[in-house]
């Protein structure tokens, strides 16, 4: 599915070096050398027991660590575990036990990060091992330097976690997609030290998100619904300005484009919109601007489902307002919206069409996932909830790619600076001489 795509790994679609704007495993020879690896576990624990509830990101990640270890490479693993004052901030001897019994490999799990015990291990570490230091969030330094000042990374940089490890390593492998976002130690003060290279979770974000954006199949559309209104129009405007042809609205989304196209969509969903949405009213401007500049690449309902006594009632936008809220999006529009779908190349969805959670107002959601999910088309799922939404649809099989980040990914879509990403952009820009 990938367009002029000639540098073949894992997916056999990544773009060339040249065209890439960070570097990969596949740029080296890690046989025989200290990588520090930067992954992102953060996994449900249970805080009576400490026992792991969920492994997915543990599994997303044991591919990477299995490759290395495959290819000889010294394989010094970094992760966190929550934040302090968390019930589930623990350590990560458990999430090292899942992995190796994953990988098949095994994973010696270090009660240190950066002192005597942990430098004592690397300096003993072989070819093709793999050793698991401490919740790098037990370091002060990891929470507390955590801001993109002055364009740099030189308090990163000279953090005692940073400055302790470095000189053990060759290359650091950030993998922690989910965490790139974020500017602290682990994830941006190795990279002017040593090459900074992608893992295979990080690369395969990159490259479905960036393309899916950028240069996927034509035509290119996404779906937008959900809460989150803010950081959606936000993401509709950057997708926009990037060449994505159609932006299909659902959700409180919508209602915020109903009301910055004219429309009164009557008390109680204004009054929630003024009540959840932090700023309602630049936000709201921004949309109405949006409408302007890009008049008909924006699909707002014609009709909507109205929540009466928690029946659904369908009604034309015409006869808004109403005394009721709006809980899902209307027939007409659903048909309309698939018809979009149906034709496009790529596409991208990022939140659900109205309230899915209740079955009565479930089939606006339901039917434009399930279409999403049958495209031919290269199909990318924002993390979080959305992506939530499609495995309990049992639709997530349907997917070409479903995001590992929440946070991260919105950043990504929103054309956000994302610190471990530029990190990684100045890492090839030193290194690749």
């Amino acid at each position: 599915m990938a367009q002029n795509s000639s540098y073949v790994t894992v997916d056999g679609e990544f773009d060339s070096l040249e065209d890439r704007s960070f570097l990969t495993i596949d740029d080296y020879d890690l046989s025989g050398q200290n990588v520090i690896l930067r992954i992102d576990i953060n996994s449900s624990i249970n805080p009576e027991n400490g026992d792991l509830l969920d492994d997915t990101r543990i599994k997303r990640h044991s591919a990477t660590v299995k490759e290395l270890s495959d290819k000889y490479a010294r394989v010094i693993v970094l992760a966190h575990q929550s934040r302090p004052g968390k019930l589930d901030f623990v350590n990560l001897e458990k999430h090292g036990e899942r992995m190796s019994q994953i990988i098949n490999k095994e994973i010696k799990f270090i009660d240190d990060i950066y002192g005597k015990e942990a430098i004592k291990h690397i300096n003993n570490i072989k070819d093709g091992e793999i050793i698991l230091l401490d919740n790098v969030r037990f370091d002060d330094e990891e929470i507390e330097l955590s801001k993109f000042m002055n364009d740099n990374f030189d308090l990163q940089r000279k953090s005692k976690m940073v400055r302790k490890l470095s000189p053990q390593a060759s290359f650091f492998i950030n993998d922690a997609f989910a965490a790139s976002h974020r500017c602290q130690p682990s994830l941006v003060g190795f990279a002017e030290d040593m090459p900074a290279l992608a893992g295979r979770v990080m690369q395969r974000e990159l490259d479905f998100l960036g393309k899916a954006i950028s240069s996927g199949p034509t035509p290119r559309i996404a779906v937008l619904g959900g809460s989150k209104a803010a950081d959606s129009v936000a993401i509709a405007e950057n997708f926009l300005q990037k060449g994505v042809e159609k932006i299909l609205t659902g959700g409180v989304v919508a209602n915020i484009f109903l009301i910055a196209s004219g429309v009164d969509i009557g008390k109680p969903s204004t009054e929630f919109i003024e009540k959840h949405i932090p700023n309602h009213e630049t936000v709201i401007r921004l949309a109405k601007e949006l409408l302007k500049k890009f008049k008909g690449r924006i699909e707002i309902p014609t009709d909507v489902a109205l929540n009466i006594d928690g029946k659904r009632y369908g009604t034309n936008v015409s006869n808004l307002p109403q005394e009721h809220s709006l809980y899902d999006i209307g027939i007409d529009t659903l048909v309309n919206y698939i018809n979009i779908i149906e034709k496009a190349g790529t596409i991208i969805a990022n939140g659900p069409m109205g309230v899915f959670e209740d079955s009565e107002f479930a089939t606006g959601t339901n039917e434009v996932f399930s279409a999403i999910s049958k495209s031919d088309g290269m199909t990318v799922v924002g993390g979080g909830e959305t992506a939530m939404a499609f495995n309990q649809m049992g639709l997530a099989d349907g997917i070409r790619h479903i995001s590992t980040g929440g946070g991260a990914c919105i950043s990504f879509m929103s054309g956000e600076t994302m610190p471990a990403l530029e990190a990684m952009r100045r890492s090839k820009n030193k290194f690749n001489k």
